[in-house]
C-alpha cells in the first residue's frame, strides 16, 4: 500500500525563475529550511535522469536519491530506497499566465515498511514538504521582484 501527500501553491513568479530556484538542488538549504545539505554525487553539475543526489534532512537519515524523470523547466521526480521502503517525491510546475504558477510538491511511500515509516516519519516528512514549498514560494517571489 502507498502512502502519499501532495500540497501546491500558486506563486507569484513566473515558471522560469522557480524553475531555477528549484532545479539547483544544491542551493535547497539556502531557501528551505527541509534541507540541511544537499549534494549532487558523480560528475554531474546539473539534474539529469541518472542523477544521484546525497540529502540529509532534519528529522531523517541521510539518504541518497536518484532522479527518475525530468522535464527541463516544468517537473522532476527523484526516489530513494531503504530496506522494506521506496520514497518518490516529485516536484511541478505549472504556468497560469506570465508571472505565475502553481507549484505541486508530492511524496508517496510504497513497500512492505510503507506504513510503518509513514507512522514514525509521516509527520516529520510531511511538515518538510510544507517547508520546502514555503521556501521556494518566498525565493522564488523575491527572485521575481529583484529581476
Amino acid at each position: 500500500m502507498a502512502h502519499a501527500y501532495r500540497t501546491s501553491t500558486q506563486v507569484e513568479a513566473p515558471a522560469d525563475v522557480v524553475w531555477q530556484v528549484l532545479s539547483d538542488v544544491e542551493r535547497m538549504p539556502t531557501w528551505t529550511t527541509s534541507m540541511t545539505r544537499v549534494t549532487l554525487l558523480g560528475p554531474e553539475t546539473r539534474m539529469a535522469v541518472g542523477s544521484r543526489v546525497e540529502i540529509q534532512q532534519p528529522g531523517l537519515p541521510e539518504a541518497t536519491w536518484e532522479v527518475d524523470g525530468l522535464v527541463e523547466g516544468r517537473s522532476f521526480s527523484w526516489s530513494s530506497t531503504a530496506p522494506g521502503v521506496r520514497t518518490g517525491a516529485a516536484h511541478q510546475i505549472a504556468p497560469v499566465s506570465d508571472a505565475a504558477c502553481e507549484v505541486t510538491l508530492v511524496v508517496a511511500q510504497s513497500g512492505m515498511l510503507a506504513g510503518l515509516t509513514n507512522l514514525v516519519q509521516g509527520s516529520t516528512a510531511r511538515g518538510l514538504v510544507d517547508a520546502e514549498l514555503a521556501g521556494l514560494k518566498a525565493e522564488s517571489e523575491l527572485r521575481a521582484r529583484d529581476n
